[in-house]
């Protein structure tokens, strides 16, 4: 079992529990436990609306070049630890990760 911390849109901590490869992505995830109003495009890269922050992982996520780059950086707040969560497999790579949902403008 993994566990993701998440900050959601108003601030409020959520501690996730997942087992690999129990969703498709980590948008699933928080589409499944904590929102529906994320994820327009279905988890394809299209719509940038499962916009996150990664603050902290034991892994490198660096974004895909190429539609997630070109999405993420059309989008009002774009940071440098900004990815789509519908780009993140829920594998060991995620496990404590802290991120904090944005959303897409």
């Amino acid at each position: 079992m993994y566990t993701i911390n998440v900050i959601d849109t108003i601030g409020d901590v959520h501690v996730l529990e997942f087992k690999k490869f129990e969703y498709r992505n980590l948008m699933e995830l928080l589409v499944n436990r904590l929102y529906d109003e994320i994820g327009d495009c279905k988890g394809r890269g299209l719509c940038g609306t499962c916009h996150i922050r990664v603050h902290s992982s034991h892994t490198s996520m660096q974004f895909f070049e190429g539609l997630e780059h070109n999405i993420l950086k059309n989008q009002l707040e774009y940071y440098p630890n900004s990815r789509l969560a519908c780009q993140i497999l829920l594998d060991e790579h995620v496990d404590t990760m802290q991120i904090e949902i944005i959303g897409g403008d």
